[in-house]
């Protein structure tokens, strides 16, 4: 059955319970972690402005789809709606009923999917395909731009990985045989389907992916490090969700976030299974060193063994492969937020030890103690959690470092909470600098030095010519583009535009707006408004304008034609740039091409009420790039017979530039630039050195750069 059928007025339930396992089986024929991991996944029940939950699970956002290639059979598809199934939370956890593997992969990457929902305000969408195949296919324009729903296949592979394809977008979860040498694994199949840390780790790299289109290029060492390590961030700190796994950990380990166990752990059946620790254990045992050199556990905490020297944890700088590089930053973060937790609990600790007739602080806590420990470790969890996610909207769209999400971090959060009495800001700096993780071209690592800076003053020069001077000047030129966006949804269901506004793009899937609000899918809408939006920007910073050559200055993109009366001195002539195509006679044309690859209205609440309105636009630009630097200054120039033409069509790797735009909707201001130029020469000489490093660099030994974590998920890589 499609859907619940209503047989009375009775109120539907809130939420839908489903059944998971809490980490994954390996903790079930344990008899110290059997007892608490069974777990249920609570997920809001689908509202009147989404479509009806089908047969599959199949909702607005994903699309479970049980086709087992190794085994040539389609598995029974699972009907969460069955009146049996509603009665008791879903399926019960079991390794040998594909339904439940079914329940397991929908009900985690739902919730992951709503934890970014709720830290971005907006809903999360998935990139699209803008392959020649899907463009000669005759797609129309959302079905490009976007995917619908999210493909998760449980049982892909027979192989020990799973990873989320960008080609399909779709997770591809794995299945095997553990070698003989795993002799700690209790089970003849490993399912990684069954991990709710692999099936959040790999939910999470498709909703950056979405968020994000040139996150998964490998531009430097720092690119996919940062995929990897945050969706280990993910996973992990969806551990300290309220329920009785944290208590009954927390009362373990009493009350240390320090010690090994299950919290701190990520994917432990896969993990003993193929013999790899992966990003998170690798800084778990980084943190467990640097808490042993600087006694920083609290009070009352467990403590690393004094009669163990601890040896000295490896260096960034030294260290290349994506998911040893991307155990630093979760290190970072991870100690910043051990760090926040510690001092929400240090009065706690203080008022046991001196409580009257108390048990001694280091026995076993009193279980009221544990379970305020509890609440405070579930806060902190989620307040770095939504702190980690905002930041995604502070970064440059290309080329992203460590260091500038770092900078993201700081600005995103003083922008919707200007005071930070906790000092969660402090914390994260410090834990940042303790992992040598550098952010250049600032004056200093205090958190008010590493907010992303106003564009200077020089670069509002040509707006201020012409209208009045101030920052003000150049909001006032982009109020004109603000006008004819589309801001906001009729209760019709219709969207409303300004200036240009085609109704036509807003058609529902069924030719005809849905003027019956139980039928209404705001989803589609907020993808048709989207693509609007990109059209309309796109379609504005491409006209011919007096204000072009302030814009190429802020934005470090070229806009004007090759032969235009303007051009900036910052951003030079290059002819590298590609071009876009005279229609008549398919030769290039002297205007460069950019793309607007996001523009996504967020509407955020914080901690004490504060409200921020954003439009976050995302803009870039590719340019041909050769190893050899005189081609290089022979594309530059423009010199198509010096590198030949199969050269010019086929350059060793793009360079790409652009920036990320911040407008406040409540007063039209553009508060910020963050931008890559495509003129740097530093930049492009660092890429370059990066691609031709040895073979012992993972990113540059890649063989298909499309699916990068299918190559980086294989087991043993």
């Amino acid at each position: 059955m499609p859907e619940i059928q209503r047989t009375s007025d009775y109120p539907l339930p809130a939420v839908r319970r489903l059944r998971a396992y809490a980490f994954d089986p390996q903790a079930s024929v344990e008899l110290s972690t059997a007892v608490i991991n069974d777990a249920v996944i609570e997920l809001p029940w689908e509202t009147r402005w989404e479509d009806p939950l089908e047969i599959g699970p199949v909702n607005d956002y994903l699309e479970v789809i049980d086709h087992d290639p190794a085994s040539g059979v389609f598995y029974q598809p699972l009907d969460l709606n069955d009146p049996v199934l509603l009665a008791q939370n879903g399926l019960s956890p079991s390794e040998g009923r594909p339904q439940f593997h079914q329940q397991m992969v929908f009900a985690v990457a739902m919730r992951t999917i709503r934890s970014f929902e709720r830290a971005l305000g907006r809903p999360v969408l998935w990139a699209g395909d803008h392959s020649p195949e899907a463009l000669a296919a005759g797609l129309d324009q959302v079905e490009i731009a976007f995917t619908r729903r999210l493909r998760i296949y449980p049982h892909a592979l027979r192989e020990a990985n799973a990873y989320y394809s960008p080609e399909k977008r779709a997770l591809l979860f794995g299945y095997f045989q553990p070698g003989s040498e795993a002799r700690t694994v209790d089970a003849n199949w490993v399912f990684t389907c069954l991990s709710q840390d692999i099936v959040g780790h790999e939910t999470t790299h498709a909703i950056v992916h979405g968020l994000q289109q040139r996150s998964i290029e490998s531009s430097n060492v720092d690119a996919l490090a940062f995929h990897e390590g945050f969706a280990d961030l993910v996973a992990l700190l969806q551990h300290f969700a309220p329920s009785d796994v944290l208590h009954h950990q927390l009362a373990m380990s009493r009350g240390s976030l320090r010690a090994p166990g299950l919290l701190t752990g990520l994917a432990q059946q896969f993990g003993r299974a193929t013999g790899r620790n992966g990003a998170l254990r690798y800084a778990l045992e980084l943190l467990q060193v640097s808490a042993a050199k600087t006694d920083s556990a609290p009070v009352g905490a467990a403590r690393p063994s004094a009669s163990v020297e601890p040896a000295d944890p490896p260096q960034l700088a030294t260290t290349t492969e994506p998911h040893a590089r991307g155990g630093f930053l979760v290190a970072a973060v991870f100690d910043a937020f051990v760090t926040i937790y510690e001092r929400r609990t240090a009065d706690l600790f203080r008022i046991a030890r001196l409580m009257p007739g108390g048990r001694d602080p280091y026995g076993d806590l009193p279980s009221d103690l544990v379970a305020r420990m509890a609440s405070e470790a579930s806060k902190a969890a989620d307040h770095v959690l939504r702190i980690c996610v905002r930041a995604l909207d502070y970064i440059p769209p290309v080329d992203l470092t460590f260091g500038e999400y770092l900078r993201a971090v700081i600005t995103a959060d003083t922008d919707l909470v200007p005071n930070d009495p906790m000092r969660y800001r402090v914390a994260f700096v410090e834990a940042f600098r303790k992992w040598k993780i550098i952010v250049p071209g600032v004056l200093s690592m205090a958190p008010d030095s590493l907010l992303w800076a106003p564009p200077d003053m020089a670069d509002y020069q040509p707006f201020s010519d012409k209208n009045g001077g101030g920052p003000d000047a150049i909001s006032s030129v982009f109020a004109d583009l603000l006008k004819q966006l589309q801001l906001s949804v009729g209760f019709d269901g219709s969207a409303r535009g300004g200036v240009g506004f085609d109704s036509k793009r807003f058609a529902w899937s069924s030719g005809q707006p849905r003027t019956d609000r139980r039928s209404r899918n705001l989803r589609d809408l907020a993808m048709k408004t989207v693509l609007f939006n990109q059209q309309i920007i796109h379609d504005w910073f491409d006209q011919d304008s007096e204000y072009d050559e302030g814009w190429e200055r802020l934005v470090g993109m070229r806009l004007l034609a090759q032969n235009h009366r303007f051009r900036s001195k910052d951003v030079a002539a290059m002819s590298s740039i590609t071009m876009k195509t005279d229609k008549a006679s398919g030769e290039p044309a002297a205007t460069p091409l950019f793309e607007v690859n996001s523009a996504r209205i967020s509407r955020r609440a914080g901690p004490n009420g504060e409200e921020l309105h954003q439009l976050i636009i995302q803009m870039t630009q590719r340019r041909r790039a050769y190893f050899d630097p005189k081609e290089q200054d022979a594309a530059d120039a423009g010199h198509v017979e010096v590198i030949g033409q199969v050269r010019w069509d086929s350059p060793d790797f793009w360079f790409r530039g652009g920036a990320t735009i911040h407008v406040d909707l409540r007063d039209g201001r553009l508060l910020r630039i963050i931008r890559k130029r495509i003129d740097n020469a530093a930049r492009l000489a660092q890429e370059r050195a990066f691609r031709t490093g040895d073979d012992s660099n993972v990113a540059g030994a890649m063989v298909n750069p499309s699916e990068p974590f299918a190559f980086l998920h294989r087991s043993g890589q």
